[in-house]
């Protein structure tokens, strides 16, 4: 049900904030300069782990599993798929406001670029997490 709608779209949000934290923190080698500048490989990463490492238990948590069934294995995958792909929204999203001479793709969420910005990353997840499920 719902969960299954709810969680890939936290995984998304968790991911792309740990990749701001990560990169914040560690971050030393630029992952895509030329298409977005801030983003680090130490930010990808550490994103990456932390997200498979929250899926587990938010799955669980979401529908209400002591976490001794199948839901583990899905939300393993989910998670490393969210952290492989997810950011790749990211970069295309930047792919177009460049290509368009554009900094951000609106003002009306002060410092994220605005609202599509909000959603590029879970654009690119929707695909595979509807035929996964499917």
């Amino acid at each position: 049900g719902l969960a299954w709608v709810l969680f890939p779209a936290l995984l998304v949000i968790v991911n792309d904030t740990m990749a701001y934290v990560f990169g914040v923190l560690a971050g030393k080698h630029k992952l895509l300069p030329r298409l977005s500048p801030k983003k680090t490989v130490e930010g990808f990463v550490g994103a990456g782990f932390s997200t498979m490492a929250i899926a587990v238990p938010l799955l669980n948590k979401m529908v209400g599993n002591d976490g001794a069934s199948d839901l583990v294995h899905h939300a393993l995958v989910l998670a490393v798929y969210v952290s492989i792909v997810s950011p790749f929204g990211g970069f295309l999203a930047s792919a177009v406001k460049r290509a368009h001479g554009a900094k951000d793709f609106g003002a009306l969420i002060p410092g994220h670029g605005g609202v599509v910005d909000r959603f590029d990353c879970q654009v690119v997840t929707a695909p595979f997490v509807y035929l996964y499920l499917k």
